[in-house]
């Protein structure tokens, strides 16, 4: 018997040696590499799950509707009046007093209107400008005062209409007359304090 019990403990000894040699550890090059790939996928998942900032979500989620917000998240609002030109190509700059703060395009264009004292609606012409080396005509502007109200704007979108208010959201009409209408039963009346321009 104990015959027996020395040629197992010899066939576990055999098979024990055959086995692979254990690896000590990670080289350094196989270390870095993982470390890289870690990099990369955080990198990745920080940039689609971190909020952005207030500027890079309005830019990006940018239209005519939302324009106001361009202004609002600045750091010039209320501290320097700034103008949004866009031209018919849909290329827009925001300028502070002259200064060219940023280009980028929008989805969507239109052409400026104005509301005359008869309650019609006249197109406006503006001029060439030149921004920097940039010389173009803009289709429409929008401004935004020191003091954070806007110039109201009449903006034709395709066949809709836009009506940027000096503090309220701008607000989308279907019909001019439902426009001219909602201006006129505004608190804010161009005739008494300029054309909507």
């Amino acid at each position: 018997m104990s015959k027996l019990h020395a040629s197992e403990h010899s066939t576990l000894n055999t098979q024990h040696s055959t086995l692979a040699p254990l690896r000590g550890a990670f080289t350094l090059i196989e270390l870095l590499i993982v470390l890289l790939l870690m990099g990369i996928v955080y990198g990745i998942a920080f940039n689609t799950v971190m909020p952005k900032s207030p500027a890079e979500a309005a830019r990006e989620e940018l239209s005519l509707r939302t324009i106001d917000t361009l202004f609002k998240t600045s750091p010039n609002y209320k501290k320097r009046a700034m103008t949004l030109y866009c031209s018919e190509s849909k290329k827009c700059r925001l300028t502070a007093e002259g200064e060219l703060l940023s280009v980028f395009s929008l989805r969507e264009t239109g052409i400026a209107y104005r509301l005359n004292p008869d309650e019609t609606l006249q197109s406006i012409d503006y001029p060439h400008i030149k921004i920097g080396t940039d010389e173009f005509r803009p289709s429409f502007a929008v401004r935004c005062r020191k003091d954070g109200f806007f110039d109201p704007q009449i903006i034709r979108v395709g066949e809709r209409w836009l009506y940027i208010h000096p503090y309220e959201k701008p607000r989308f009409f279907d019909d001019p007359v439902a426009l001219v209408s909602a201006i006129r039963q505004s608190d804010y009346l161009p005739d008494r304090a300029g054309y909507a321009q």
